[in-house]
């Protein structure tokens, strides 16, 4: 399993286009991708799974993956947080 956090950075938290981007980025994996924000979790391929969280901006959340494609998965998901403004890791 891989795994990486961040300090959602956009002023709108996570609203439904970036919601929208990181499932359909999420939907090209085999693996079980999650996002976690305190004790609560959404499947990343479900925007609105994503959108039930409810992601404010300042706010840490952990995206993790489990699966046999997770080193590329976990890659291309970090880049797009940053891509959309959601991050600032890299």
């Amino acid at each position: 399993m891989k795994q990486f956090e961040f300090i959602v950075q956009d002023a709108m938290g996570i609203h439904a286009r970036s919601a929208g981007d990181m499932a359909a980025e999420a939907k090209k994996y085999t693996s079980h991708i999650l996002l976690i924000k305190e004790k609560m979790e959404a499947d990343l391929k479900n925007p609105l799974a994503i959108m039930r969280l409810a992601v404010k901006q300042e706010e840490r959340v952990t995206i993790t993956v489990a699966g046999e494609d997770e080193n590329q998965a976990i890659k291309e998901l970090k880049n797009l947080t940053v891509k959309i403004g959601l991050s600032k890791n890299r």
